[in-house]
């Protein structure tokens, strides 16, 4: 089943795909799409540098020293100054970081805006996410490769929190109902 399918299945007819290109700055793409390009991608990874402070730095370390390869950037870095200068780095060119937890967290709180994520790679209900609830809400998809592309209903590309809710919560796994269907056919064999 294509992805626009099972978007389709799980969420409705009127919920749609609007695919970023895979260059390292899909996450920022989409939030930068969702609010007609301003903030840019490049502001949106300002704000993800200018928010690390040592702490950061220390945290990014920990999750290398605990062999999450997401993080051997931070083996470059030797400061703060590097590690910011690091994550400034565009899409698409050598160095890229991706977006992790501490960037959609960081970006959640300054642009006042929550993430409701299909998280393809997750199943049942783990496969609905929302990151830092708020009035204003931008639906993304992220594929089991963890690239980002935006879920969009109609020309919409922000929502309000209570139309994720009521959407959000009734959801779950779609491939969950036959399982039950067939285990509940067979259980009296």
């Amino acid at each position: 089943m294509s992805r626009t399918a099972t978007l389709k299945k799980l969420l409705g007819d009127d919920w749609s795909l609007e695919f970023v290109d895979a260059d390292g700055d899909c996450f920022f793409a989409c939030v930068s799409k969702a609010f007609d390009g301003d903030p840019t991608t490049q502001d949106l990874r300002d704000v993800v540098a200018d928010a690390c402070d040592d702490e950061t730095l220390e945290s990014f370390r920990a999750a290398r020293a605990a062999g999450l390869e997401d993080y051997d950037f931070v083996d470059d870095c030797d400061d703060l100054d590097a590690l910011r200068a690091r994550l400034r780095v565009p899409g698409g060119a050598a160095g890229c970081v991706w977006a992790d937890d501490f960037a959609l967290r960081t970006i959640a709180a300054t642009q006042q805006v929550g993430f409701a994520i299909l998280d393809e790679a997750a199943r049942g209900a783990g496969r609905f996410v929302v990151i830092d609830p708020q009035n204003t809400m931008i639906v993304l998809q992220r594929t089991r490769r963890q690239h980002y592309n935006l879920i969009v209903r109609g020309h919409a590309y922000t929502f309000s929190r209570d139309e994720i809710d009521a959407h959000w919560a009734v959801r779950g796994d779609a491939d969950e109902a036959p399982r039950a269907k067939r285990a509940r056919r067979t259980k009296g064999k």
